[in-house]
């Protein structure tokens, strides 16, 4: 057999053991890529992580996800909270008052930042604050929270935790922040983007094509 022959054995041998388990990439583009989730009234959609379970709430306008962190055991909720406003409503003055409203709830309230961001195309007030849980002197709430206004409706999107445990679920936040679209009233029946295309183990990936 000669070298070059050998070596091309050698090769499909290691692309065949590669498409035999889960590698790189199928954790990239596969099960560990976010999947498109939509509101069942299509007020919004977003990247949803793996791991985390959707709880609509067909009384009040919110919709909470949950998740049990596997190796930890640590919970977190994320909710998306949605309310109607008049026109031409001021995001950092609706966020102000969101925020007054939680501090009379809250006891020992501790605003630890405050930034100006975007979301889903309009400014957005992205805070990270602690407070006490009520009647429980021993335990704390971290809360990350990003207000913002799309038409007259607006998005109070919140993950909550235990307190030390924020930056475990905190990365997944920011997916969900990041693909995250909110709709005007009205807007509802604008069409959902489609699902992304899962990539199967062994299958050839182009590089310059995922979004990181």
């Amino acid at each position: 057999m000669t070298r070059p022959l050998a070596l091309l054995l050698a090769l499909a041998w290691l692309l065949a053991a590669a498409a035999a388990q889960a590698g790189p990439w199928e954790d990239l583009m596969g099960e560990g890529k976010p999947q498109i989730w939509t509101d069942p009234k299509s007020r919004f959609y977003l990247d949803l992580p793996v791991g985390w379970e959707a709880k609509p709430n067909r009384e009040f306008p919110v919709v909470d996800f949950w998740r049990r962190h596997p190796d930890y055991g640590h919970t977190a909720r994320v909710s998306v909270e949605m309310r109607t406003l008049p026109p031409n409503v001021n995001t950092r003055h609706f966020a102000l008052s969101v925020m007054k409203d939680i501090k009379a709830r809250a006891p020992q309230f501790r605003l630890i930042q405050e930034v100006r961001t975007r979301v889903s195309g309009v400014p957005a007030i992205r805070t990270h604050f602690t407070y006490q849980e009520r009647n429980n002197v021993a335990m704390v709430n971290d809360v990350t929270q990003v207000i913002f206004i799309v038409g007259e409706r607006a998005f109070i999107v919140t993950l909550q935790s235990a307190f030390g445990t924020r930056e475990i679920f905190l990365e997944d936040f920011k997916k969900m922040i990041k693909g995250f679209t909110g709709r005007a009233p009205g807007e509802e029946s604008r069409p959902t983007p489609k699902q992304r295309k899962r990539v199967k183990a062994g299958e050839m990936v182009n590089p310059d094509a995922v979004g990181y």
